[in-house]
């Protein structure tokens, strides 16, 4: 118990001091995905992000894939399970869990042995993807692991959000500046 928090507390202090507002979301979050492999003992980590647009989960944030490289129906794979029904999952034996997707393994040549999947939840408890550490280098994935997934997952989803209302934000902070110095250069003209 007492090693899980401090791996709970190491993990959410490495976290905390990446995530910041006028940073690269990008940035942070393949940074985040290192650490969290480190922590998790994990060969590789990922963030699924929900596309509104296409009803597809996109691959954001990996080490080692492009973003947006890879785009999987919503309801297909552990993570569209879990993105479905908000709720996460350990996998430990990928290939005879009938939920898992295969063809993802496919498109990235890579083998999932083991997987661990939690939902990140945003605002007004809005799923907006999943996060998901694969192959535990040291076993099978637990339910400490899950744990540390799910603080994990809390704080990218925190992140996620805060980027999207601050860009939100400076897009409209951006469109009033330019109304009011449109208006000022219109009202100038009136005078002259």
């Amino acid at each position: 118990m007492k090693e899980s928090m401090t791996r709970s507390y190491c993990l959410a202090k490495e976290l905390s001091q990446l995530f910041d507002l006028e940073g690269n979301i990008d940035t942070m979050l393949s940074v985040s995905m290192y650490y969290l492999n480190q922590f998790m003992d994990s060969e590789r980590s990922s963030i699924w992000l929900f596309q509104h647009w296409n009803q597809k989960l996109t691959i954001f944030s990996s080490l080692d894939l492009e973003r947006n490289e890879i785009r999987i129906p919503k309801s297909c794979g552990v993570a569209g399970w879990v993105f479905v029904n908000s709720e996460p999952a350990i996998v430990n034996d990928a290939y005879e869990d009938s939920r898992f997707y295969s063809k993802v393994d496919d498109m990235t040549r890579f083998h999932t042995r083991n997987l661990v999947c939690t939902p990140l939840i945003g605002y007004k408890d809005h799923c907006l993807g999943t996060l998901q550490s694969l192959n535990k280098t040291t076993g099978d994935f637990t339910t400490d692991d899950l744990e540390l997934l799910n603080l994990a997952a809390r704080m990218v989803a925190v992140a996620i959000n805060n980027s999207r209302r601050y860009k939100e934000i400076s897009v409209t902070n951006e469109a009033r500046r330019n109304f009011l110095k449109k208006i000022s250069g219109n009202i100038g003209n009136i005078f002259d």
